[in-house]
């Protein structure tokens, strides 16, 4: 492994560092991004939060919204594999993005705004705007991921606002006891509007992603697109058999 680039900035250590054909950005020692052209589906946590744009018809999903973008993961997948029209990405470190722009190939096509992502949501004039909505807000503590954001009635509900009727909203989470918790479950307008779920983990993670929508998620049409990805780019071949997939989650 080699690194690239590394530097302290506020206390904080960058590292980029490659392996083989992946380039991979580490936050005091935590592995915030990681990228493979060559392997865009590679059996990581970053392809659970990507995998329920799976479930939707290729390019049928116009806008996504990301939420702790890093250095550009989750971003990069779905510019790849979901081409939408566009990307918008909010990360509170704007190092990050520095090292989005250089090392992760995300200076075209990604609308990338360094801020509080809270207050990012909070503020926007737009409405019901995106297809998807990802959050992935963490930070680390003594090199152990750690929630930024509050998961109550008030940001899912602020969240749902900005999705479009249809959408999908996705969360990363690293603690499975907390799921049953999520407000979507227990707030009767979240409730009702969001009836379909299906959920991802990797056997010997603690993360699970769970995404909600309106509409079915369709598994056939995951079964085609990977289908499809595996025929692209043959070093994916195999991996869906890391993927364990729980539809209609009910906590």
């Amino acid at each position: 492994m080699a690194i690239l680039w590394q530097q302290t900035i506020d206390g904080n250590h960058y590292e980029v560092r490659t392996a083989g054909a992946s380039v991979r950005l580490y936050r005091n020692g935590v592995n915030h991004s990681q990228w493979n052209p060559k392997r865009p589906l590679s059996g990581s946590i970053w392809d659970l939060i990507m995998l329920p744009t799976l479930h939707r018809p290729f390019k049928s999903l116009e806008d996504v919204l990301i939420l702790g973008f890093g250095a550009g993961s989750v971003g990069r997948q779905i510019s790849e594999l979901v081409m939408p029209k566009r990307i918008v990405g909010v990360e509170m470190d704007p190092i990050h993005l520095s090292i989005a722009d250089g090392f992760f190939q995300c200076s075209t096509g990604f609308d990338l705004i360094a801020g509080d992502a809270v207050d990012w949501v909070n503020e926007s004039a737009e409405k019901a705007s995106y297809d998807v909505i990802i959050d992935d807000l963490y930070s680390e503590e003594d090199g152990i991921p750690v929630r930024c954001v509050p998961m109550n009635a008030e940001w899912c509900k602020a969240l749902a606002r900005l999705l479009k009727p249809g959408g999908i909203l996705v969360f990363n989470m690293i603690e499975p006891r907390k799921i049953k918790h999520l407000p979507i479950f227990k707030f009767s307008k979240l409730k009702k509007r969001f009836t379909e779920t299906v959920m991802y983990r990797i056997d010997g993670y603690e993360n699970r992603v769970i995404a909600f929508s309106e509409m079915p998620f369709d598994c056939k049409c995951l079964d085609r697109q990977l289908k499809f990805i595996k025929k692209k780019y043959p070093s994916c071949r195999r991996v869906e058999k890391r993927y364990v997939r729980s539809r209609n989650f009910k906590p």
